[in-house]
């Protein structure tokens, strides 16, 4: 294929100017307001819940699983006639309006949990702007496969995927990998929507720190919309960026905007942890700007993406602002805290003070491990402030901490 040979993806493409159709949107069980509402409020109703119908089409297209029900009982009709359906819908015989009109279907849109959101960067060839959902499977359905865009398939606990992914025995884009990182702790379908669907979007704020430091809070970490994350720009000309958490684009583009209003540039991205609110936005800046990644150790395993990664004290070998990366656990295995200057007055502390993304599932916080970290930090860099990963911070009086 010329677009995603060889790679592991979900179900998926873009929407048709057929998804739009009244009568088709008329057959979805949510309405076009709450779609818009459900994607945090960025497209418009219309427009909202035709990516929804899209999302229903393209798993039925694909894989031969249909989210719906209606007039007639599809757990029990004969598969034939599903099949026949199917096969002329794939083949460009009918549409999908005709089959759900023939099929008496009511879309079950509200079977989909909105997840993420994500835009490729102006570089590539091919540009997407993706919406993802989950949904559970319905029972009797069974998954199948027609045409020539999908080889075969796998089902993996979102754990097992990424550690084949790591073992280089299967491929996957960020967007794939990503989305794994944040279901692998969820337990079931109600869990997603109420710990990850999006919420309303922000805007993307810019405040300076100090003359070598500056935050953007962007308003999409993971891609999910309402999940702010702190992204740090530390630099007089030739930056590095800490935890570009946000893919959607803007707050990239602001990040560059601000180097390069400086007369600098982003030479180099450095990841506190590699949970998608700090790290999804770091492979576009990647192919964006041909700059590498710096993260903690065994940081690597889960990103599609080249890392280096640092030992424990090292020191950041970009930027002109002296980066001394201090090995953290307790929010990850992977942690790291980002001490500034020499002596240090400033520390980039990721998630260590204990705040969490606003939109997430993770994995269990070690908390006697954390402390030790916390502990560490303060010896290392007595009466620094402390710059978290998500805001608002509030400062600690002790030890400038958050």
């Amino acid at each position: 294929m010329a677009f995603a040979a060889d790679m592991h993806v979900f179900p998926g493409g873009r929407v048709d100017d057929a998804d739009r159709a009244p009568d088709l949107l008329r057959r979805s069980v949510i309405s076009p307001a709450e779609a818009s509402t459900a994607l945090g409020g960025d497209l418009g109703p219309e427009a909202a819940l035709a990516t929804y119908v899209a999302a229903i089409r393209e798993l039925y297209e694909e894989a031969g699983v249909l989210l719906a029900d209606g007039g007639r009982n599809l757990n029990v009709m004969p598969a034939p006639y599903l099949s026949q359906a199917r096969s002329a819908l794939v083949g460009g015989e009918v549409s999908f309006a005709t089959v759900a009109a023939e099929l008496g279907l009511r879309l079950r849109t509200d079977w989909l949990v909105p997840l993420s959101r994500w835009v490729t960067p102006p570089t590539f060839t091919r540009r997407f702007d993706a919406r993802f959902f989950a949904a559970a499977l319905p029972a009797g359905a069974r998954v199948s496969f027609e045409g020539d865009e999908v080889a075969g398939h796998d089902w993996l606990t979102p754990a097992a995927g990424l550690e084949a992914m790591a073992r280089g025995e299967i491929g996957m884009w960020l967007p794939t990998s990503a989305t794994l990182q944040q279901l692998e702790h969820v337990t079931s379908i109600d869990q997603i929507r109420e710990r990850l669907a999006p919420g309303r979007l922000g805007a993307v704020e810019v405040d300076a720190i100090s003359p070598e430091i500056t935050r953007v809070v962007m308003p999409s970490g993971g891609g999910v919309a309402g999940q702010p994350v702190c992204a740090y720009l530390v630099g007089r000309r030739s930056h590095v960026l800490v935890d570009p958490g946000d893919p959607t684009g803007h707050a990239l583009e602001k990040a560059i905007a601000v180097a390069t209003s400086r007369g600098g540039s982003i030479v180099a991205i450095a990841l506190t942890q590699v949970d998608p609110d700090h790290a999804a936005g770091t492979e576009a800046l990647v192919e964006m700007l041909e700059i590498p990644v710096v993260a903690g150790p065994g940081g690597g395993r889960p990103l599609p993406y080249a890392v280096h990664e640092l030992t424990d004290e090292a020191l950041v070998p970009f930027g002109d602002v002296r980066l001394q990366a201090v090995f953290t656990p307790g929010p990850g295995p992977e942690h790291l805290c980002f001490l500034v200057g020499e002596p240090p007055d400033l520390a980039i502390s990721g998630d260590l003070d204990g705040r969490r993304g606003a939109r997430t599932v993770v994995g269990p916080w070690d908390e006697p491990v954390a402390v030790t970290s916390r502990d560490r930090i303060r010896r290392m860099a007595p009466g620094a402030t402390w710059l978290p990963g998500h805001p608002p911070s509030t400062t600690d009086g002790e030890s400038g901490s958050v």
